[in-house]
């Protein structure tokens, strides 16, 4: 199995959003907001279409393709990249996330957006040459292939090219933290959300490249 790396085009936009959509469709960071499946899964590509068109062109979204078919989409911000203002968003649309789910459930899934990516947000000001990899999604057709695993290493020698000195993320799956730390990845923050009453785990990780 070859797997080739591309940066996203534009052309590739609504295809890459599909594949990130069926990859969070059953992850706890939108299921503990939307129980019901189909209320997430509208939830889910509402919130991934109009985020990153509000940054599209902006930061960088790296794919990793098999037989020339996309597997997985990364968003990796570089250490200038920062986070759209408010009106940044409305402008590009964002009031249309509410558009079919409830807006209670979706502003208190915005607020645990807000305060679980905070940490990696914060750590990128502290130094310089940190990237943050916003987001990585593999097609559960392809997940357990390695895959993964291959577009985080590409990821940390495309950053690493650039002048990167470390990368970070978050995650809210003891799985994938486990995943990480094997990866060389180190917990630097630590937190836990509940909703509900259904908690959350969110661990912010980095790793020296």
């Amino acid at each position: 199995m070859k797997i080739e790396f591309d940066i996203l085009k534009k052309n590739e936009f609504k295809e890459a959003v599909a594949i990130a959509s069926r990859a969070y469709e059953d992850y706890e960071y939108f299921t503990n907001y939307f129980p019901d499946a189909k209320e997430c899964r509208k939830a889910v590509w509402n919130v991934l279409y109009w985020a990153w068109k509000t940054v599209f062109g902006k930061t960088n979204y790296v794919t990793a393709k098999i037989d020339g078919k996309m597997a997985a989409v990364a968003q990796l911000d570089n250490p200038n990249f920062t986070r759209p203002s408010v009106f940044k968003y409305l402008i590009h649309g964002w009031l249309c996330v509410y558009f079919g789910v409830s807006i209670r459930r979706m502003n208190a899934w915005v607020a645990l957006d807000y305060a679980a990516s905070k940490p990696c947000y914060d750590y990128k000001k502290s130094g310089d040459g940190i990237w943050y990899c916003c987001s990585l999604t593999v097609d559960p057709a392809y997940q357990g292939k390695g895959v993964g695993t291959a577009l985080i290493e590409f990821m940390e020698q495309y950053a690493r090219e650039r002048g990167g000195k470390q990368l970070t993320l978050f995650t809210n799956s003891e799985k994938n933290l486990a995943f990480y730390k094997k990866r060389g990845f180190e917990v630097f923050d630590e937190r836990e959300f509940v909703y509900e009453g259904h908690k959350l785990g969110s661990w912010s990780v980095k790793k020296t490249l």
